[in-house]
């Protein structure tokens, strides 16, 4: 597109890696969305909710400023790709289930089903290739995987000699009121991405914690999985290391175009807009909904950390 338009080939990156995580931030199935909601125990449909609010107008901002810079360009040419609209399927499975609250794992299965079945009919792909290409998705994914085991362990070894305690003491002393603790809850989140470089580690680190300071400040599950999700993903989209950002940078390259993650940072308007929206609705939109202590084994966890306390 960027060679076709004569659009900044930074401008277009960036206006991709945006959408990625303005589609991330209000996917019912994204890891990051499955690893807040479970963390802190609260429904995917009441996290989007509070996402939606957060996100959208960070997304709009960001179309309307795109636009902007986009009209001064002097269009060269044109992009022709062939396409087939059946091809969408897969995608509207997915999202029309994930609205319905199916289960992820049906939803993700169905799409898997009917993608399948669509690009193996259309000849796109050989049945083998589809099973070959399946394994190296999962295998991709054992790296994460194994992180995520390892950082629960470690969280566990944290909380079982008071590490937990003494940093909620430490963050109690920092940030005052109800306000106060979603911005440590937010800063929290976000260090951990900085020192992770993936979002779904740093939300999974950031989660036993977040849920006592959630307790602690009265902030209802549903604001603290939101929290979770749209700072580390502002965090986590402007790391110039980030596995989004190498990976366009990657696929820059592969296209014969050179362009650095410098380049490409400026134009990151949407993790900058969401910073913005997300310190408004923090600081200005009044939230009445407390912190709900009546899930399931609630009782149990409140008295292990009272003991361990």
């Amino acid at each position: 597109v960027s060679a076709a338009s004569g659009f900044s080939l930074p401008l277009c990156v960036g206006s991709v890696m945006g959408g990625a995580m303005f589609g991330d931030n209000l996917s019912f199935i994204s890891d990051t969305t499955i690893a807040a909601c479970q963390g802190q125990g609260c429904q995917m449909k009441d996290k989007f909710r509070e996402n939606f609010k957060i996100a959208l107008p960070a997304a709009i901002v960001t179309l309307v400023l795109i636009l902007a810079l986009s009209l001064g360009s002097n269009i060269s040419g044109t992009v022709h790709n062939d396409y087939n609209l059946i091809e969408l399927v897969p995608y509207l499975i997915v999202l029309v289930g994930g609205i319905l609250g199916i289960n992820v794992f049906v939803v993700l299965l169905l799409g898997i089903l009917s993608g399948s079945i669509i690009v193996v009919a259309e000849g796109a792909v050989a049945a083998t290739d589809l099973l070959g290409n399946m394994g190296t998705g999962a295998a991709g994914m054992f790296e994460t995987t194994m992180v995520a085991v390892l950082v629960s362990a470690i969280c566990a070894l944290i909380r079982e000699n008071g590490g937990f305690v003494a940093l909620l003491a430490g963050i109690k002393r920092v940030f005052k009121g109800r306000k106060g603790g979603q911005l440590g809850m937010g800063l929290l989140v976000g260090a951990m991405d900085i020192a992770t470089a993936n979002n779904t580690v740093a939300i999974v680190m950031a989660n036993p914690i977040a849920h006592e300071m959630a307790e602690t400040y009265d902030i209802s599950r549903r604001k603290t999985a939101s929290i979770l999700d749209t700072f580390s993903c502002v965090f986590q989209g402007v790391i110039p290391y980030g596995a989004q950002m190498l990976v366009a940078i990657s696929a820059c390259a592969e296209l014969g175009f050179n362009v650095s993650a410098f380049q490409i940072m400026p134009f990151l308007f949407y993790p900058f807009f969401l910073l913005l929206s997300s310190l408004v609705f923090i600081f200005l939109v009044p939230d009445n909904r407390g912190y709900e202590p009546d899930h399931a084994g609630f009782e149990e966890e409140v008295l292990e950390v009272a003991e361990e306390a």
